[in-house]
């Protein structure tokens, strides 16, 4: 029941891995055409003073990049042979965890991104300023909901440390049965059944002869 429990957790950790690191990539396409969006909606507003630095952007960017590498960092881990690594690893995602947490708070939830963007952007380019708008409440969801999806693989990290991490080498890949064997071991069987089918006949045969011979 250990061992299944182990396999549970070793394939869980894989799977949301390998999900994050998707949502990992596609933050980082996003970003990056945000960025390029930004640029050219400031570029048309034609200001003398620069606007100020899109950070909810390089947010989302950054948050991309660490979730990419940590997801490489927790695949390798899933196939770990002992405690201390996966302790590791444990120590290392939730270090990087609250770095993530404090730079989302400080960008999305204490910098008013809306005043800010209303001191440059005038009511000729109000679809500039909802643009932009828009796209930091999606920085904010798209950040918190991979932060809280990398907590699901601490937490799925720190059961399976608790469990204890040992060799599972039978969760990746297991035996198939021997046909071959048992086929030719079912026929090897069969095969001596029927040379001894006559020699048993010849013996029964031989007892009624004497029988016959001993009230004759």
């Amino acid at each position: 029941m250990v061992s299944c429990s182990r396999c549970y957790l070793h394939r869980s950790i894989r799977v949301v891995n390998f999900v994050i690191n998707a949502i990992g990539v596609a933050m980082i396409a996003y970003s990056l055409w945000l960025l390029k969006k930004w640029e050219e909606g400031v570029d048309e507003l034609d200001l003398a003073s620069p606007v100020p630095t899109p950070w909810f952007i390089y947010t989302c960017l950054g948050v991309g990049i660490v979730v990419c590498l940590s997801t490489l960092l927790g695949h390798s881990t899933a196939n770990c042979i002992s405690n201390s690594v996966l302790a590791v690893y444990i120590v290392s995602i939730c270090s990087l965890l609250l770095v993530q947490a404090v730079i989302i708070v400080t960008v999305f939830y204490k910098t008013n991104w809306e005043m800010q963007i209303s001191i440059y952007v005038d009511e000729n380019h109000e679809e500039f300023k909802n643009f932009v708008l828009f796209h930091v409440e999606m920085c904010r969801l798209i950040s918190i909901s991979v932060l809280v999806a990398q907590l699901i693989v601490a937490l799925l990290a720190g059961i399976l440390w608790a469990v204890g991490c040992e060799p599972n080498l039978h969760c990746s890949s297991s035996d198939p049965p021997n046909f071959t064997y048992s086929f030719l071991d079912d026929r090897t069987s069969s095969l001596s059944d029927c040379t001894r089918l006559p020699e048993r006949s010849f013996q029964v045969h031989n007892i009624g002869q004497t029988l016959r011979n001993s009230f004759a």
